[in-house]
């Protein structure tokens, strides 16, 4: 049986028919993944060294970095039995289990190496430690109890921003070994049922499975259908876009756990749109109105752990003028220069205006950042945020509780491109950008910053369209 790796689970948590496919599928239809893409996924630090300084206050490290796996994993376990404080990329193995923690630190307490044993740490690209982060920890943990006979209770990240979170691994046991359940029945060559979310659009496969899912009209290509609720929809018949166009409601209602009547009205609703092309609107949607419309977008870099451009367009709806805005931190170390002159732009902005953006992140970003330079904000900087987050309206919200459309997942650009927006770059996206902003890191060439920068002016350009569109059609 092949052993089982963060990175594997890492595959299966975004797409499990990822794991499927790479052994069972036509790799021919599988696209690249390159190793930045890999780091994202995984949010792991490319370059993990200065926050492991950080952390270790710059304490003596038994670097594990050796030609062969054998001599690796050999030398990891020395390090271990001498009693080293630090052990910096450890390399871990067993005949079922493989990893490499970023760190692994000593901790009193009994073992079988003696008065002391040995907790897994990972740097991670993220502000907080979540479940992927944390089946990975797991993964560590149980390999470190076959070399010193005693499972670590604890484990954590350094987060991007020198944080350290840890959480209770005996709490997150169940949800390991389910997971680890449906890998090794994946692994034997039980594909899972097709789904389809935008993690998986992400993964390698994510064009073959659309393909896929399209040639047999499947159920998958329904936007927002419950991954839990899809076997209970095939064992009552609803394999495929049509059967759930067609499908009695009223039969339905109360044998689909994960789905009841309201998900169901509206998955035979998203049926009918993507068989005839039409979008329909469920409900009329408040939209704000003010004589000053701003639209909002931010570009962050997570595996640098910086929001490095706030992208605005500025509309005057009375004079019908409008203008570009922007923030921008061209290094990481800039980023808090570029909080500076957000904050102090605010005071010039006019008492009455609306703030458009699409999804969540914007709102988070600048809740972050608050925080993150809460010792650097005055009492009218801090009136002034909250009075401009007060004027936030997301419109991602309105998309998808008040319309439907025919498209199978309901992100800016899709929904965008269906309705007529057109991005100048071809494979603009939010991976991209981070993929770009790395580029412009590393090379330095001005015309990739640019790049980013006209990807931006695009971004708020399509959320105006999109908050012009929705208004027109809101009744």
């Amino acid at each position: 049986m092949e052993r089982i790796t963060p990175t594997l689970i890492s595959e299966y948590l975004t797409c499990p028919q990822w794991v499927w496919l790479d052994r069972f599928g036509d790799l021919t239809q599988r696209v690249d993944f390159t190793p930045i893409e890999r780091c994202i996924l995984e949010q792991t630090v490319p370059n993990d060294s200065a926050l492991v300084a950080e952390y270790t206050n710059g304490a003596p490290l038994t670097t594990i970095d050796y030609p062969f796996v054998e001599q690796e994993v050999s030398e990891t376990k020395k390090a271990m039995e001498r009693g080293d404080e630090f052990i910096y990329h450890a390399h871990l193995r067993d005949r079922h289990f493989e990893s490499r923690p970023t760190l692994l630190v000593k901790r009193v307490g009994k073992s079988n190496l003696g008065d002391w044993f040995y907790q897994p740490i990972d740097a991670k690209s993220a502000h907080e430690i979540a479940d992927n982060h944390k089946y990975a920890l797991t993964l560590h943990a149980l390999l470190l109890e076959g070399i010193q006979l005693f499972r670590p209770e604890r484990a954590g990240i350094i987060t991007i921003d020198n944080a350290f979170e840890d959480f209770s691994i005996s709490n997150f046991e169940t949800k390991f070994y389910d997971a680890l359940d449906e890998i090794q029945k994946i692994l034997t060559g039980d594909r899972p049922l097709l789904t389809l979310s935008k993690a998986s659009l992400n993964s390698p496969w994510g064009d073959a499975l659309i393909r896929e899912a399209e040639q047999l009209d499947d159920i998958a290509l329904i936007y927002k259908i419950d991954r839990r609720a899809v076997a209970n929809l095939h064992k009552h018949g609803i394999n495929t876009v049509e059967d759930a166009r067609t499908m009695n409601i009223d039969k339905l209602d109360t044998v689909i756990p994960f789905l009841k009547r309201n998900g169901l009205e509206r998955m035979k609703l998203q049926a009918e749109s993507l068989k005839s092309g039409e979008w329909f609107l469920r409900r009329s949607p408040k939209i704000p109105t003010n004589s000053v419309e701003i639209y909002f977008d931010i570009e962050g870099d997570p595996l640098s752990g910086v929001e490095y451009l706030f992208g605005f367009l500025i509309f005057d709806v009375e004079k019908n003028t409008e203008k570009i805005h922007r923030f921008t931190a061209e290094r990481p170390e800039k980023e808090s220069d570029l909080w500076r002159e957000f904050l102090d732009w605010l005071p010039q902005l006019p008492e009455q205006f609306s703030v458009f953006h699409y999804s969540g992140y914007e709102k988070s970003r600048l809740s972050f950042l608050a925080r993150k330079y809460a010792s650097a904000m005055s009492e009218s900087d801090e009136k002034n945020l909250e009075h401009f987050s007060k004027q936030m309206f997301d419109l991602n919200e309105i998309v998808k509780e008040d319309f439907i459309f025919p498209v199978y997942f309901y992100g800016l650009k899709q929904i965008c491109k269906f309705l007529g927006f057109a991005w100048d770059s071809v494979d603009a996206g939010g991976v991209q950008s981070i993929i770009w902003y790395e580029e412009w890191l590393r090379a330095g060439n001005r015309d990739i910053f640019e790049t980013i920068v006209r990807y931006n002016e695009d971004d708020v350009r399509a959320t105006k369209f999109l908050k012009e569109w929705l208004v027109e059609h809101a009744t």
